[in-house]
């Protein structure tokens, strides 16, 4: 996938801080791989239990001892941003830019995709749209008797009342939940204008497969359908994977409790989702 490409893996034994053992002769002892990976795989374990400052401190450790591991630069920026660290975020995307711009870039605009993606709110209002705007039915698996739930429901009526207000814009459903085609072909909407993605089971994975198919149908952006508690959260997801996000149409339950931007305190699983989207490893063996 794309984001994932263009982020990859690095690993490697260096060199520490010098210990100094005479005033003419400095060893430099090393950490091992095995050191490395472990201070790697504690840094995500940090980050992914909320533990965010066992996280960085984790991170600082591993790149004091390979001070050019791309991967753990990449977690440094992303999560000292989350920490609202300027400083260091700014520092660790200037190091990464010298070990590999490519990624640095992508890392960039990662940053710049949460903090404009936690600004788009829920909003169950639909909207005329160009036909190179595509709109991003996200799914919810479906309940083990099958059909769909109450705010699957609540999606699907949203979608429909969306495509109604833009019959020319194509419709992506993302999520493995049988009979939404039919359902919406039922409601008069043009089996050729749906096109199903049903692979995705995570949130996740339904940006990263939602951009395959909207990059397959060239959109310019997309309005993403889904519930007011998943809206900003949904957004930045698309938006990492390279997806601009004009607006979302959402759903109305709880709709008033998630109007407010929250807080970075409370973005914590968006950042997640954000490193999971550019591939970054949750653990390296």
């Amino acid at each position: 996938m794309v984001a994932a490409a263009a982020i990859g893996m690095s690993t490697g034994a260096v060199a520490m801080v010098p210990t100094v053992i005479s005033p003419t002769i400095a060893v430099m002892p090393t950490a091992s791989a095995g050191d490395v990976t472990g201070m790697y795989n504690a840094a995500q374990l940090g980050f992914r239990t909320g533990d965010i400052g066992t996280g960085l401190n984790a991170l600082r450790r591993l790149l004091a001892a390979n001070p050019r591991d791309a991967d753990a630069l990449a977690l440094q920026a992303l999560w000292s941003d989350y920490n609202a660290d300027r400083a260091t975020t700014q520092a660790a995307v200037n190091t990464l830019r010298s070990v590999d711009p490519a990624r640095a870039e992508v890392i960039s605009r990662a940053l710049t995709a949460v903090n404009t993606g936690v600004l788009v709110g829920p909003d169950p209002v639909p909207r005329l749209l160009s036909p190179s705007t595509g709109i991003v039915l996200i799914g919810v698996g479906p309940p083990a008797g099958g059909g769909f739930d109450g705010e699957m429901t609540a999606r699907l009526v949203a979608a429909w009342l969306q495509a109604v207000a833009a019959p020319q814009s194509p419709i992506i459903v993302v999520g493995n939940n049988p009979g939404i085609r039919e359902w919406l072909t039922a409601k008069a909407i043009a089996s050729s204008m749906i096109h199903v993605e049903p692979r995705a089971t995570t949130l996740v994975q339904s940006a990263l497969l939602g951009a395959e198919k909207a990059a397959e149908l060239r959109l310019r952006d997309v309005v993403l359908v889904t519930s007011p508690d998943q809206v900003r959260r949904a957004t930045v997801d698309f938006q990492v994977a390279g997806v601009k996000v004009a607006r979302a149409t959402t759903t109305i339950t709880d709709l008033f409790a998630h109007v407010a931007v929250p807080a970075k305190v409370d973005q914590w699983d968006t950042y997640l989702d954000a490193s999971r989207v550019l591939g970054l490893p949750d653990a390296r063996g």
